[in-house]
Parts: C-alpha cells; structure tokens; sequence
C-alpha cells in the first residue's frame, strides 16, 4: 500500500513534519487546454477548483501562485514550474476536518493540475487557519502537502487514504513530506490516523 505512495514535499509556511487525512475527490475532470501554465495569481484558478473547495468548507486565497523556484529562490513568475495553492475555511473548521482535509483538499488539484498543465512540475497546498485565528499575510500552515508530477502519478488516487500517507511520510521523508502543525500533531483526530498508518 505505502510502497504505491511515492512523493515527495516543501514550500507553504513553517514546517513540522508529519501528514495525515481521509478522503473526497475533486469534481473537476481534467480537459484538454492549450495553456502549459496555470495563470501566474493563484486566485484565477478559483472558477475551476472553488465549487470542490467550497464543498469541503474551504476557499482558495490569493496568496499562491506559479512559483519559480530556481537557484534557490521563491517568487511568483510566469516562468515557474511550481504552483503553489493555500486554502482557509470559510467557517468554523475542527481538527477532524484539518486531518481529513490533507488528503481531500490534494485530491481537488491531484491529478487535475498536471493533467490540464503540462508546464507545471510540482505543485503544493497548504490549510491555513482562519484569517480571525492568525490574521497575518503569511500565515503558518495547519497542513502541507507537495507533489511531483512523478510523484502525483504513482498515488493510486482512488484508494489511497490518510493514514497511508502519514505511513509513507514516516517511512521515508525524502520519498513523502507531510507537514503538520505541532497543535495538530498532538491531535486526538492525527493521532487516530498516525497509529493505523
């Protein structure tokens, strides 16, 4: 089971390693465009991947993007091959809903963004806590998850599950990095998941 879960992660925020969460896929289907790269502001992407969103209880900031990552930098670029994505609730939002939301909240890009850009070599998301909680721009994540395209088309996505991820993410941090808040980590709804992975 872990051994079909290669990936591997980093960007967001701050990081404590760790993953977790349960399941929803995306509504979104793939379809053909002519577009390599995703536009450069994250928030244009909300038309297509916000309906999923919205379903989990959760909105698409504005503060991703395409990333250009190159010699060790970070910066929005129209010549990055990185995307990065954060997601807030948009009402009140439990630990469970967090946990669960690792896996859920991956599935409403994975495998879309790489099938629809063939531009984009890794992408990332991270939950953030509500604005009311850390009203900050930059914001430490409650979770963080980053795939290849390699990575994303080894996860058999429709039996995958969180505990499987934290499994991996423990076998083999260079192979899967899952970030966990440390508020998160000690979670009764993490600690569930950690023990069955």
């Amino acid at each position: 089971m872990v051994a079909s879960i290669l990936a591997s992660v980093a960007a967001c925020g701050t990081e404590v390693p760790s993953g977790s969460p349960t399941a929803t896929s995306s509504t979104a289907t793939p379809v053909p465009t002519a577009e390599a790269k995703p536009p450069v502001e994250a928030i244009a992407l909300e038309p297509r991947f916000g309906p999923s969103l919205n379903g989990l209880g959760l909105v698409l900031t504005a503060r991703g993007g395409l990333i250009d990552r190159s010699g060790g930098g970070y910066r929005k670029s129209s010549s990055g091959t990185h995307l990065a994505l954060y997601v807030e609730p948009a009402g009140p939002y439990t630990e469970e809903q967090y946990v669960d939301g690792i896996l859920a909240v991956t599935k409403v890009f994975a495998p879309d963004v790489f099938d629809r850009w063939p531009g984009i070599e890794s992408f990332d998301v991270c939950q953030e806590p509500p604005p009311r909680l850390d009203d900050r721009e930059e914001r430490d994540p409650v979770t963080q998850i980053e795939l290849t395209r390699d990575q994303g088309a080894a996860i058999d996505w429709a039996t995958v599950s969180v505990a499987d991820l934290i499994a991996a993410s423990r076998q083999d941090p260079a192979e899967l990095r899952l970030v966990v808040s440390p508020a998160l980590a000690d979670s009764e709804a993490y600690a569930r998941l950690a023990v069955r992975g």
